[in-house]
Parts: C-alpha cells; sequence; structure tokens
C-alpha cells in the first residue's frame, strides 16, 4: 500500500473511483460471491495462512485460504450480493457481526484519524491492512484491520459515509485450523 500524497504521513490509499454505495442500507453480505477487481490491497502470510484485505469501490472483500479451504467476506453494493447485511452470523468457525452508528461530523473526523494511525500500526506488526479514502469527501473512507492469536485470525472493518452521517461497523473471526472448515 502507498502512503497517501495528499496527506503526507497518512497510510489511506488515495482511491481514483467513486464508491458505489452511499449509505448503509445499500450493503450486502456473502461468503461465496466471485472475487472483484480490488481498487486497493493488502496481502500478507500469517503462518501459512494468506490473508487478503481488498478495498473495492462498492465496500470490501477479505480472503482468508490456507492451501486446502479458503472463505471470502464479502461487504458490498454489487448485484451478486444480496443478502442483507446481518448483524451477525456464524458458521463452522467463523464469525461475523455488524452494526451502524449514527456519527456527527466531528465524530467522523476523529475516527478517520484514529483509523489512519491505527492502520499504521497494525502494518508495522506485519497483519495486512488497507484504508482508502474515496473521492469528494475526506472523510469518505472504507478501512480494514486484521489481527491474529494462536487460536484465531480476526478483522474489523469502517465504512463512512459522511452524507448520511454513518459509519458501518464489522468485526470477523476464524478459527484456525482448516480455513471456515467447510
Amino acid at each position: 500500500m502507498t502512503e497517501n500524497p495528499g496527506h503526507p504521513g497518512d497510510p489511506a490509499a488515495q482511491l481514483a473511483v467513486a464508491f458505489a454505495d452511499t449509505s448503509a442500507a445499500q450493503l450486502g453480505f456473502s461468503l461465496s460471491a466471485p472475487l472483484q477487481e480490488p481498487l486497493a490491497q493488502e496481502d500478507r502470510d500469517i503462518d501459512g495462512i494468506t490473508v487478503s484485505v481488498r478495498l473495492l469501490g462498492a465496500s470490501h472483500q477479505v480472503l482468508v485460504e490456507d492451501g486446502v479451504q479458503r472463505i471470502c467476506e464479502t461487504v458490498a453494493c454489487l448485484p451478486d450480493v444480496t443478502s442483507a447485511l446481518p448483524e451477525s452470523f456464524q458458521e463452522s468457525g467463523y464469525y461475523f457481526s455488524s452494526r451502524v452508528e449514527q456519527v456527527t461530523s466531528d465524530h467522523l473526523a476523529a475516527l478517520v484519524e484514529q483509523l489512519a494511525a491505527r492502520v499504521t500500526e497494525q502494518l508495522a506488526t506485519g497483519h495486512p491492512c488497507v484504508m482508502g479514502r474515496f473521492p469528494g469527501d475526506p472523510y469518505a473512507v472504507t478501512a480494514i484491520v486484521s489481527e491474529s492469536t494462536d487460536d484465531d485470525i480476526s478483522w474489523h472493518t469502517w465504512h463512512t459515509y459522511p452524507k448520511a452521517g454513518e459509519v458501518v461497523i464489522t468485526s470477523s473471526r476464524i478459527d484456525r485450523g482448516p480455513v471456515a472448515r467447510r
């Protein structure tokens, strides 16, 4: 991931494409959507498990694979993603939760600053993380931050919608062992 030339010291990629979703209500959820061409991505190997965090114009995909099994989480506004975004979902060692927060512009500005710091911090630890700023509003961002323990790999995402005053926050975790045991 490259540093943002418009914001020195900011790890966010300046994305050249406008976001496709404009509010939380447009997001869907899938574990079976096809891979999408990312606007920005960061791939890392964590103890033999490949974790790829990907920003889409329509939100995000996270791909986790161990050479035998794989899981592809998609939270996006896409024709192939027709299931509504659930508050929680669980399947064979995979756990997902989401929430929508209403925010003021001041809260959003502080959140985006905190996300940039968190992405920088996690990248330094060797975990795949990515943050992208969409054109037209400095607070229109999507960020993905991953972490790992001996027992699991987890990631958290933030999708900001400044015009709607919303932030969608997701948290996902997959137990180690055969990825998603599916």
